[in-house]
């Protein structure tokens, strides 16, 4: 495993998060919190996340769509900002 994604992995964990159960958004810019990670490209994300693009073409697609659908190119570098679920109490 990189040492960049055990950074990330850890920070996870301080925050009291985990890597299945967190939510996360896709920008091209850091939102200057303690859980925004810079990535690359894509292909650093896929593994991040553990997909291999040729084993996993479905979900590896999927998240392809969503950087060009928020309009950034998949091959550049951008921020994945993760965040805990909120859940609202009544």
């Amino acid at each position: 495993m990189k040492e960049n994604f055990k950074i990330i992995l850890a920070a996870l964990q301080e925050a009291g998060m985990e890597m299945g159960q967190a939510q996360f958004s896709i920008t091209e810019y850091s939102l200057k919190t303690r859980l925004s990670f810079k990535f690359e490209h894509i292909n650093e994300f896929l593994d991040f996340l553990q997909l291999e693009a040729s084993h996993n073409d479905e979900k590896s697609d999927h998240i392809k769509n969503i950087l060009i659908e928020e309009g950034i190119n998949p091959e550049n570098f951008f921020y994945v900002n993760f965040y805990k679920t909120k859940v609202t109490e009544l």
